[in-house]
């Protein structure tokens, strides 16, 4: 929550950083400010990156605000010669490249003492920006509300490096009484994502003053990636014989498999 008596629904013009020049369903085109010539801005004593890869901008539509992931930027001569068209940009012109995920809108508690402002987040995207908008950057005091506060059953899984350092939580029941998924390609860091994931829910009883925490958690680990992270867990594995696997366990096809090849 944020006790600041401006009403944050009110856009920032120190975070203005360009004007939407396409919008493609979910995706958008902004072209940044001409007056822009470093790729940074401070704002509360942080500092936010412009156009860096992952980071969040916004765009005010009425009360409601809209959120997305930046995921390129460029000059925008290069972009209009992708378009197919005359590049009629100057050299120092750029554009950055963002899709949708969010909204929401900041209400006021008005029950509180003294009233505080709640910024009420949701995923997905029900109201899509014009061309012409503002494209502003996120202020950390929002990025909380998108990553959580850590209040709750939760867990935190790191850090957001495109904000500065925004602190990312997960929801526990969320993130284990449904399926999550770990995408990446090869090299982005799937399995160092898994085993930060998982470090973060065995340490939650220390970091909760838990008395008892023993959550049972089972890797199925075919190519050892694992051991070297969790080297205080027990391993099974057939190699060493500290695992056994009855032949009834094996259906028709992998019993035939087995047996005749």
């Amino acid at each position: 929550m944020s006790s600041d008596t401006r009403n944050p629904n009110e856009p920032i013009e120190n975070l203005a950083i360009g004007t939407i020049i396409e919008v493609d369903g979910a995706h958008i085109v902004a072209e940044l400010k001409p007056g822009i010539t470093e790729l940074s801005r401070i704002f509360g004593g942080d500092t936010y990156p412009i156009g860096q890869f992952g980071s969040i901008v916004k765009i005010h539509f009425g009360r409601r605000i809209i959120f997305a992931f930046v995921g390129r930027l460029r000059m925008k001569a290069e972009f209009e010669l992708e378009r197919g068209h005359v590049p009629q940009a100057t050299g120092d012109e750029r554009v950055i490249e963002a899709d949708l995920f969010g909204e929401g809108e900041w209400v006021l508690d008005a029950s509180s003492t003294p009233p505080t402002w709640e910024l009420k987040f949701d995923r997905g995207v029900a109201t899509y920006p014009l061309p012409q908008q503002t494209v502003y950057l996120t202020p950390k005091r929002e990025l909380r509300f998108v990553y959580g506060h850590g209040s709750g059953p939760c867990v935190l899984i790191g850090e957001h490096v495109g904000t500065g350092g925004t602190p990312c939580y997960a929801e526990v029941n969320e993130l284990l009484g449904k399926h999550t998924a770990i995408l990446g390609s090869t090299g982005a860091g799937k399995s160092g994502t898994v085993a930060a994931l998982l470090h973060s829910l065995l340490e939650r009883g220390t970091a909760s003053g838990y008395a008892s925490w023993n959550p049972r958690i089972l890797i199925l680990d075919p190519h050892d990636e694992y051991s070297a992270a969790f080297p205080t867990h027990k391993k099974l594995s057939t190699d060493d014989g500290s695992l056994s696997l009855p032949y009834w366990l094996l259906n028709f096809q992998e019993s035939v498999a087995l047996l005749i090849g």
